[in-house]
């Protein structure tokens, strides 16, 4: 009985001990890991799924980073574990064997990237400890390395720390991230998917409320000096982190005032009186985790114009992944409407937030009635990572286009009946080319050359109009409008970014080849990192010194938009003129940033 009495208690202490390695413990005994999750450019990610997984896979616990992209897993058994970390439209980030000592707390910098995965742990010297809150938030904007810590101290500095990051947590209202943008141009940037005033004061501003709300305010002051238009519009966004999601209901308003140009020709050599374009959008979009494998993205948008008539349009979008397995993605897309935002200057989501405020819908007059160009995308993807090999991806899709605008340079006095709209920003205007559709294919292949450069390169094959001749035998737009067939066009794009370290300069650049004879941009729904608009692309951003009583830092940002002037297509009019039609407009802009 004795032997048989010993081998239960025994038993019953090894029961106990896997127990307790499945719960979180409190006291001296527990160790915990604390971290930040932000983008390739340094922007922390909000509402990122952190995952904490035992040494066998199992999941244990589930977190979600706050509106600074902190996180923290605390009260944990000492042993070893696994952490995952995904965000929809980045890559995820998976690193194992974190080994979890009584009373230590592990700091992991976790950076995500559409090209590239960083997790790594670094011990620093004594002397380098310092607190995380400025330490993280600021170099890790601006590095293109992570510089993760495990720190090693006494209860007092650990209580210092496990404050800070509660803070992040709890309380009415978090930590405050903004950006202020002050901007100007040549002339208003004209995209395939809108278009934009040339001078712009813009803010956005992101916190937390009771540390599971994430709330952002933005707001966009512009004007277009070519046309003598002043624009506004704001926008509205909450989301609320839950286990199995994060709905995010958003609003989004725009106006542009008196219109002088576009105003005489709709209406009238007396101009107008009010505003020419209205624009109210009302979004929703959440994601929902289908087990260890399936992430389902979706959402719609109401938009509500007002422009000559009323226009009302749903457009939902979505998105299925299927993780095959850590290095291997299968992706299935559907978007209606056009795409949100070309954005591809890496100012993260402050920045790409601003830039598709200050776009306004691509409308276009037909037989003197507004019409809203509009688009139906469907694409299936799969996409590989080669570890430092880079990325590979491959995608076929299908285009379904109405009333899409071409961008014209056009006499003053051609198609004046009502089939040629003056844009709102720029000395072009918007014609209607009338529906099509086509089907498209692309791979693209992306790599880290070293530590400050990144490159990729895309080979697409999609349709575009091209117009099948050169000259015009009438005035009648509707001529114009048979003359423009879709034709498949390859496409090869070959994309850079740099960062210079000593004066911490960014720069990406990118040149689209292509036919000269195209004039709309293919695979416009593209939103892998590799996509970029036509012609040669410069964009820089160089931090400016930053002065010790100033919370936050000042940038200067350059932009050069198709420097090499391609897509220039010529038509010869029946009275001898020329009428260009344009891919994509040449432009330049440059501004200042100050972010907080």
């Amino acid at each position: 009985m004795p032997g048989f009495r010993g081998r239960v208690l025994v038993g019953a202490a090894g029961l106990l001990a896997c127990w307790l390695g499945a719960i979180p413990l409190r006291g001296a005994v527990a160790g915990s890991i604390a971290g930040s999750v932000l983008d390739e450019h340094g922007t922390p990610q909000i509402g990122a799924s952190v995952t904490l997984l035992a040494a066998d896979g199992h999941a244990l616990l589930r977190v979600f980073t706050n509106q600074k992209g902190a996180f923290l897993l605390d009260n944990l058994f000492p042993g070893r574990y696994a952490v995952r970390v995904s965000v929809p439209s980045l890559l995820p980030a998976l690193r194992d064997k974190i080994l979890v000592e009584p009373g230590v707390r592990a700091y992991l910098a976790v950076q995500l990237s559409n090209l590239f995965t960083s997790i790594q742990l670094a011990f620093p010297a004594e002397g380098d400890l310092r607190d995380m809150t400025e330490d993280w938030k600021w170099v890790l904007r601006t590095a293109s390395t992570t510089r993760p810590v495990l720190r090693l101290a006494g209860v007092p500095w650990e209580e210092k720390e496990r404050q800070e990051v509660l803070r992040k947590f709890h309380g009415a209202v978090g930590d405050v991230q903004g950006l202020i943008r002050l901007s100007a141009g040549d002339g208003g940037r004209v995209s395939g998917l809108g278009t934009e005033s040339d001078l712009g004061t813009a803010f956005a501003v992101a916190t937390s409320l009771f540390g599971t709300n994430n709330v952002l305010v933005s707001g966009n002051l512009g004007y277009a000096s070519t046309r003598g238009a002043p624009t506004a519009g704001f926008h509205t966004s909450i989301s609320h982190e839950m286990p199995y999601g994060t709905p995010e209901l958003s609003v989004t308003v725009r106006q542009l005032f008196r219109p002088t140009d576009a105003g005489r020709t709709l209406f009238g050599p007396a101009g107008s009186s009010g505003a020419l374009l209205q624009t109210l959008t009302l979004g929703f979009q959440d994601h929902l985790v289908l087990g260890d494998q399936v992430q389902l993205d979706y959402g719609f948008l109401y938009d509500s114009i007002s422009f000559l008539d009323r226009l009302n349009y749903v457009s939902p979008f979505g998105s299925l992944t299927y993780r095959v397995d850590d290095d291997t993605q299968v992706i299935l897309r559907y978007s209606g409407g056009m795409p949100r935002n070309d954005d591809t200057s890496g100012e993260g989501a402050l920045g790409r937030n601003l830039s598709a405020l200050a776009l306004y819908p691509r409308m276009s007059l037909r037989d003197g009635r507004a019409a809203l160009q509009r688009g139906d995308h469907v694409e299936i993807g799969l996409r590989q990572d080669l570890g430092n090999a880079g990325v590979v991806e491959l995608a076929a899709y299908h285009d379904n286009f109405t009333n899409a605008a071409v961008t014209a340079i056009a006499p003053g006095d051609l198609y004046a009946s009502g089939d040629l709209l003056p844009d709102l920003f720029a000395n072009t205007a918007a014609f209607n080319a009338g529906s099509y559709q086509t089907n498209g294919y692309r791979i693209s292949y992306s790599r880290r050359l070293a530590e400050h450069l990144q490159a990729a390169v895309t080979y697409g094959l999609g349709g575009v109009l091209t117009p099948t001749s050169d000259t015009l035998t009438s005035n009648d737009p509707a001529e114009l409008r048979a003359l423009l067939k879709p034709r498949m066009e390859q496409t090869v794009t070959a994309l850079l970014m740099a960062q210079v370290p000593q004066s911490r300069t960014w720069i990406s650049s990118s040149y689209q080849w292509g036919s000269r004879h195209g004039v709309t941009s293919p695979d416009v729904f593209n939103v892998s990192p590799t996509h970029a608009t036509p012609g040669f692309n410069v964009k820089v951003r160089q931090p400016l010194p930053q002065a010790d009583y100033i919370p936050g830092k000042f940038e200067a940002t350059a932009e050069f938009r198709n420097l090499t002037a391609d897509g220039y297509m010529p038509l010869r009019t029946v009275d001898g003129r020329t009428l260009y039609l344009i891919r994509a407009a040449r432009s330049f802009r440059g501004g200042v940033n100050f972010i907080f």
